[in-house]
């Protein structure tokens, strides 16, 4: 009981809001390494937005893996959201521009999730897109897009992005396999940065809010042992 509230402490507090900006369009930029799902992440968020009432376009800024743009419009279409593309010899910061030039002309769009590239490691010209895509756009969030298996790799790909970008939070991706989730206590405290959701499956509908008492129970492989600890207390003090 006492370790789970500690992990609740460290995890805490659950954050999952998206910092919107009136007026319309908030931007949220997506970042991470190839091969976490983050573009299946973006149409996740998309869609869990449009539930909430906020009209989502996905922006298809991920110009280095040939099929990034064709997967984003195939969710886009699934989830019937818009989607923004170009051909992929175009550059990302036009297709950002473009994108949101959209956006704005459209008055019912009310956030705009641009996917960017990822590589399969970090490298420099990598940071130097990304941080120029920042500083043109100015999003209001950079989301980054952990692989909850990767474990304590996942707190160096974090601190790489958070010293270059500033990100605002974090997704941890792929926790319906054996993966723990125990990355993001590690995340937590080494970025300061809150664990906003969480990525269960492969359907898009698999993104949770983050709570940090679930993935307490989770890191500790328990079901409601808390639940019983606290039943326990009820009827035995301390003491005894």
């Amino acid at each position: 009981g006492i370790v789970h509230a500690k992990l609740v402490e460290l995890m805490g507090p659950g954050d999952s809001q998206l910092m919107m900006v009136d007026p319309p369009p908030t931007i949220v930029m997506m970042c991470g390494l190839q091969g976490t799902g983050k573009t299946t992440t973006c149409g996740k968020l998309a869609r869990m937005l449009k539930e909430q009432g906020h009209l989502p376009l996905l922006v298809a800024a991920d110009l280095q893996r040939p099929a990034a743009i064709d997967q984003l419009q195939v969710i886009a279409d699934q989830i019937d959201v818009p989607c923004y593309t170009e051909s992929a010899d175009s550059s990302p910061l036009t297709v950002c521009r473009n994108g949101l030039k959209q956006a704005q002309a459209n008055p019912e769009i009310r956030v705009v999730i641009l996917d960017t590239a990822g590589r399969l490691q970090i490298d420099e010209p990598l940071i130097q897109e990304l941080v120029r895509l920042r500083d043109r756009v100015q999003p209001r969030e950079i989301l980054l897009v952990l692989d909850a298996a990767t474990g304590q790799e996942a707190v160096s790909v974090a601190t790489h992005f958070d010293e270059a970008l500033g990100i605002t939070g974090a997704i941890l991706t792929k926790l319906d396999g054996d993966a723990r989730g125990g990355a993001a206590i590690s995340v937590k405290e080494v970025t300061g940065k809150p664990i906003k959701y969480l990525g269960m499956g492969e359907g898009l509908d698999a993104l949770e809010e983050f709570r940090p008492e679930g993935l307490a129970d989770r890191i500790l492989g328990f079901g409601d042992v808390v639940g019983l600890m606290q039943d326990f207390e009820k009827v035995v003090d301390k003491e005894t």
